[in-house]
């Protein structure tokens, strides 16, 4: 019998498609020594039946049984309690904290996580640097900024008033279309490669661009810090100085703003004299199959990592494991979340 509980939730946000653990991944955990129950319904927006997960192993259980009754719960954005009951301590929760914007939304969050004695672990906070070498295995963002960055070039291409390769020819111009991708993270140089590939011109720049007068294409990609307040980097002025049937991918564009100014999250809209600007915060979620393989491909490395031979057995102070361990033993980890939720706490007046 199976000494360790794997919970999989199915993901209730407006739009939510993905799924953080696939049929195929299913039978990989059951490898492992895991029991895996599903939410009734988590592979609905791709498609997938609760048959498909039985017939790969799982149990498919109301959500009550996976928040109450697993030992690892499993969840894209993190999920609230069910009414009568909740969380227990020594749980572990693996999520995306920064799905929700600011340190988890509401600043209060990750101290409840921390007070119930949940082990929390965010696959999406491996920092892009030396330190998150270690961790790069488990790191969901990167893989999703590389399918969205694929997307915005495509996306961007796809609304263009003009082809993007030069050709000298009727159909394609003389002039190849001139792209600027703003930021250097997997999304930007994804972005980069494919509009390259296109024939278009690009220019990469780190800060705030200029020349857009003579820009056909820009794709703002800088991943913002927490809280996640992206950067105002194309301002209105310098939006209604572009020409007419150009476009903007932002692809940090969320309820918070975007990096540019005006922008909205998941729409298309017209705006200076007649620019496309694409409110592009979720653009990975475009493409929901690969967008849910990459998650579980990741999600089944940490829980390799914490329970390797089904069971929890875990070192917090393992480098791997310390660059996206949130909550564990009624302490906050992650530095840059604890400082955040202090500040917002003190500003509301709250002990």
């Amino acid at each position: 019998m199976a000494s360790l509980t794997v919970g999989v939730c199915r993901e209730r946000g407006p739009g939510d498609r993905l799924v953080a653990v696939l049929p195929a991944s299913v039978r990989e955990l059951r490898a492992l020594g895991a029991n895996v129950g599903v939410e009734r319904g988590a592979g609905q927006g791709l498609g997938i039946a609760d048959e498909a997960y039985l017939s790969a192993g799982a149990d498919v259980v109301p959500r009550e049984e996976i928040l109450t009754g697993t030992d690892i719960v499993v969840a894209l954005r993190p999920p609230g309690p069910v009414a009568g009951s909740g969380f227990r301590r020594g749980q572990v929760l693996v999520t995306l904290v920064t799905r929700l914007g600011s340190p988890l939304s509401a600043p209060f969050t990750a101290r409840t996580w921390c007070d119930a004695g949940l082990t929390v672990f965010g696959p999406d906070l491996v920092p892009e640097t030396e330190a998150g070498a270690a961790a790069r295995p488990l790191d969901v963002t990167t893989s999703l900024e590389e399918l969205a960055g694929y997307k915005a070039a495509l996306l961007a291409a796809d609304l263009l008033d003009r082809p993007l390769p030069a050709g000298g020819t009727p159909a394609l111009p003389a002039r190849a279309a001139r792209a600027v991708v703003v930021g250097r993270g997997h999304g930007a140089r994804r972005a980069e490669r494919v509009l390259r590939a296109l024939g278009a011109e690009v220019r990469p720049t780190d800060g705030p661009p200029s020349g857009l007068r003579h820009s056909d294409i820009v794709i703002a990609s800088v991943r913002p810090g927490i809280p996640h307040r992206p950067r105002v980097l194309v301002t209105a002025r310098a939006l209604e100085a572009m020409r007419p049937g150009a476009v903007i991918v932002d692809m940090t564009a969320g309820e918070e703003g975007g990096s540019v100014e005006g922008v909205r999250p998941e729409t298309v809209r017209r705006m200076g004299q007649g620019v496309t600007v694409v409110g592009g915060g979720r653009l990975a979620e475009r493409l929901p199959r690969t967008a849910s393989a990459a998650c579980a491909r990741h999600v089944l490395a940490l829980i390799r990592r914490i329970a390797p031979a089904g069971k929890l057995d875990f070192d917090p102070a393992e480098p791997a494991l310390s660059a996206v361990l949130v909550t564990h033993g009624g302490l906050m980890f992650q530095e840059h979340l604890w400082r955040s939720i202090v500040e917002q706490t003190a500003a509301a007046g709250v002990p």
